[in-house]
């Protein structure tokens, strides 16, 4: 069910479910599942292999050329019968297609983001009818648009001799990416249905806020209707947290639009995850003829300003999103799709990510422009769980044609899905592109595609057609109130201008400069930066055969999707790290390394606000089994880098960073009130005997940053061997409750004299719920809990424990008796950095 761009109307017939599909050419029909797509159906008829599995991608090219045939035949409802008009609606084609109903083509399709609504009652008829989608081969389509132009677009991850994904308004990481695989894909990804008008119908509604504090809110609802009567109408309004926001409004015949004012006082506000509830008031509206329903519509609202801040200031220029008028430091991640083949993406799956999203304390997601503009549910899901979303338009590291014909297509894209999100209290900003305006500058495109300067310079005329024109005027018209960038990021890594907007910092991997550059290469905003690693062994273990998990095996190497990327994981960590004993080693050193890596990001720009205000690492997700920059692998199994953001992305962080012998301590809170607390610092060698010890009463600092002391490297170790030390630092309430706490090694991880040994165990089997207590006689680093059998994420994992300070840890097993929670446990594994290292 979509929230915004139909409504939920009382006359609707679904044509999800059964169909049939065949190949162009082919006589056979064979079975298919609406949503879902050409592979998928091929694959469930064992017509091919996974397409996910050891190398079978390279073989699955075939289909990207073929032309696909859908049919299904259904009887008309009898509810629908009556009706005045009758649509078909289909909610995502992908993507070229003609529609046929009974016979006669009712309509096309050339863009896999919008949405086709096609009246078809004169079409249908008693008993069986047949409706039949053909598409057309993506590659085939566009191959003409390509041939007649004379060059090749600068599409570079386009995995293909001919870049013609410029030319499809498609899901620009179906033709490859290096994360992912290339599967162009064909079929009907989302909702199809018919929905029937009985006199008149909720066309759209729009929300408009226009005034907000805490005292007093003022907003009202645009409502659009389509009337096929003229007899009067009845629009019903009720609020289920506000009751005395409820009206009834009478309508004149044929009226076609109203605008329904409201005044609240005492508004309760939506905040960002961790800053307060995200409140939700939910409207229902009820739309009737002489006391009969017709239509209706429910929406969800959250009352809530959002600024983008992005001007000249002394500092530089600053970029910084404020909520209910407070700065808000944002912390979190890039989401990509989360499965190569969309459809399946369910609503399960979903919660899942932003269950995972909410405990690590993030408040963002940016929904990256080289993927696909999210189904319903997952904006739906952003509202409850107070995740702010930076929403790209799907333009991604290439230039884009902008003739008449494609800017009326990105139009009516457009058009189609600011209308549908733009009622949603998590959409925060628009953005045009990612990294096109970086590119142009940077990536030479003139010298690797042999541009002249003639061609180059209609090329950049058509983007400022596209993103200062097309696009800034459908969301200054649909959205104005919010802010709209053109390209992200507004300042480049290549050159010295952390101070102006917000980056992409790509010096660490790319530019193979170490990881204390986080350190100092710090923006106002972070919106992408990160490090590779590949999924743990039992993920591993789902995609290949034993023969194949060796690094430089050929189905290893397809599942690792940049040209450089095992190479680069490698020699980071024989900087970093002694060397693995064998390759489940490897897979676990390489995540332990992404994670300790980008924690030096995480704190760098906390500890930076109010200069820098966001970090929102490259990415959360992975769209299928494979190294990459993920946080949490394909099937759903956290990363340590998930476990470590989880860390610093708490509301309170402590951070220790040594510069010219001295250790600096800073407290960072994004509260928005001071509380007392005390801070606790210990010296400890790894067999846990405390050398020093101090503690300080303090107020916490609100919304900011405070540096809280200095120390002296060299008076805290005093002769004492570095590599066997390790600085606590820890946050408490008067209580003594944990607020906050971090750990400082004074060497690197390849000088620590960590000793061999084993954490004890204890174990609780509960049903749904195994509970573990660790502890130790001296320190094991990054301690990772794993349970043979079973997929599933522990509360914490890759941490460091301390010799005589227990951690207990907890895991979910929903369905499971005690009794079948306490055999599991006996598969229960803890391996720690030392056990990784060849002796």
């Amino acid at each position: 069910m979509t929230d915004n761009q139909f409504s939920t109307s009382v006359c609707r017939q679904p044509l999800n479910g059964a169909w049939q599909f065949r190949q162009q050419g082919e006589q056979q029909w064979l079975p298919a599942t609406v949503p879902g797509c050409n592979f998928t159906d091929l694959l469930a008829n064992q017509r091919i292999e996974d397409p996910f599995f050891r190398d079978n991608e390279t073989n699955l090219q075939w289909i990207e050329r073929e032309d696909w045939h859908y049919r299904r035949t259904f009887e008309l409802n009898s509810e629908l019968t009556g009706c005045d008009a009758i649509e078909l609606v289909a909610e995502g084609l992908d993507t070229f297609c003609d529609i046929f109903l009974n016979g006669h083509r009712l309509g096309r399709s050339e863009n896999m983001f919008v949405g086709q609504r096609i009246e078809c009652k004169s079409l249908l008829r008693q008993g069986e009818n047949l409706l039949e989608i053909h598409f057309r081969s993506p590659i085939n389509e566009v191959m003409p648009r390509y041939r007649s132009a004379g060059f090749a677009y600068p599409a570079e991850n386009d995995k293909s001799d001919e870049k013609l994904s410029v030319y499809c308004r498609k899901a620009p990481c179906h033709f490859g990416w290096d994360w992912g695989p290339r599967f162009v894909t064909s079929g009907i990804w989302r909702d199809i249905y018919l929905q029937g008008t009985e006199s008149a119908r909720i066309d759209e509604l729009h929300f408009v806020q226009h005034q907000l504090s805490a005292d007093q809110a003022s907003f009202s609802l645009d409502v659009q209707l389509s009337s096929l009567t003229e007899q009067p109408l009845t629009l019903e309004v009720a609020c289920k947290q506000a009751p005395r926001l409820n009206r009834c409004v009478s309508l004149d015949a044929q009226q076609d639009s109203l605008r329904l004012d409201f005044v609240l006082d005492n508004p309760q506000r939506w905040w960002p995850n961790g800053l307060g509830e995200a409140f939700l008031y939910e409207f229902e509206l009820r739309l009737k003829q002489a006391g009969k329903l017709i239509d209706q519509r429910s929406q969800r609202i959250g009352l809530r300003s959002i600024e983008v801040i992005n001007q000249p200031d002394e500092m530089g220029e600053s970029f910084y999103f404020k909520v209910n008028g407070e700065p808000v430091f944002i912390k979190g991640a890039n989401y990509i799709p989360g499965d190569s083949f969309i459809h399946r993406m369910t609503p399960q799956r979903h919660r899942e990510y932003f269950d995972a999203a909410r405990q690590a304390n993030m408040n963002m997601l940016r929904v990256w422009g080289g993927g696909i503009y999210q189904d319903d549910i997952f904006y739906r899901l952003a509202d409850e769980n107070g995740i702010l979303i930076w929403q790209d338009f799907m333009f991604a590291c290439t230039l884009y044609p902008a003739d008449d014909e494609f800017i009326a297509n990105v139009t009516r894209e457009a058009e189609y899905n600011i209308k549908r999100l733009r009622n949603h209290a998590c959409l925060a900003m628009w953005c045009g592109n990612n990294e096109v305006d970086m590119a142009i500058k940077h990536w030479q495109w003139p010298q690797k595609f042999g541009y002249s300067d003639e061609l180059y310079k209609r090329l950049k005329q058509d983007y400022i057609r596209l993103f200062d024109q097309c696009l800034p005027e459908q969301v200054e018209t649909l959205d104005p109130e919010r802010f709209y960038l053109r390209s992200s990021p507004i300042g480049f890594w290549e050159e010295d201008a952390d101070h102006m907007g917000n980056h992409h910092y790509w010096g660490v991997w790319h530019g193979e400069e170490p990881f204390s550059e986080y350190q100092k290469r710090v923006p106002r905003f972070m919106s992408e930066f990160g490090f590779q690693s590949f999924p743990m062994p039992e993920s591993v273990a789902r995609y290949t055969e034993p023969g194949d998990r060796q690094l430089e095996s050929p189905v290893m190497q397809v599942h690792q999707k940049h040209p450089r990327g095992n190479h680069l994981i490698c020699a980071y960590l024989e900087q970093e790290y002694k060397a693995p004993k064998d390759f489940d080693a490897l897979l676990y050193l390489s995540q332990v390394q992404q994670a300790q890596g980008l924690k030096l990001a995480f704190e760098a720009h906390r500890a930076a606000r109010p200069f820098c205000m966001g970090t929102l690492y490259w990415q959360l997700n992975d769209t299928w089994p494979a190294a990459s920059w993920s946080g949490i692998d394909y099937y759903g199994q956290y990363k340590a880098l998930h476990y470590q953001a989880q860390r610093n992305f708490a509301p309170y962080l402590l951070t220790v960073t040594e510069q010219q012998q001295r250790l600096s301590i800073t407290l960072v809170s994004d509260l928005l009130a001071s509380e007392p607390a005390s801070l606790h610092l210990r010296l400890l060698d790894f067999d846990g005997h405390c050398h020093w010890q101090q503690q300080q009463v303090l107020d916490t600092p609100a919304n900011t940053s405070r540096q809280l002391l200095e120390l002296s490297r060299a008076e805290l170790l005093k002769g004492k061997a570095a590599e066997n030390l390790v600085l606590q630092v820890q946050l408490q309430r008067p209580d003594n409750q944990l607020l906050a706490e971090n750990l400082y090694y004074f060497v690197p991880a390849n000088q620590q004299a960590l000793p061999q040994a084993s954490a004890e165990l204890e174990v609780v089997a509960r049903d749904d719920m195994l509970e573990v207590r660790l502890s130790s006689v001296c320190l094991l680093r990054q301690c990772y809990l794993s349970l043979a059998g079973v997929s599933a994420n522990f509360s914490d994992n890759f941490f460091d424990l301390l010799p005589g300070q227990p951690k207990s840890l907890s895991l979910a097993l929903p369905g499971k008796s005690q009794a079948e929670i306490q055999h599991l446990s006996e598969g229960l594994c803890c391996i720690s950095l030392a056990d990784s290292y060849q002796e």
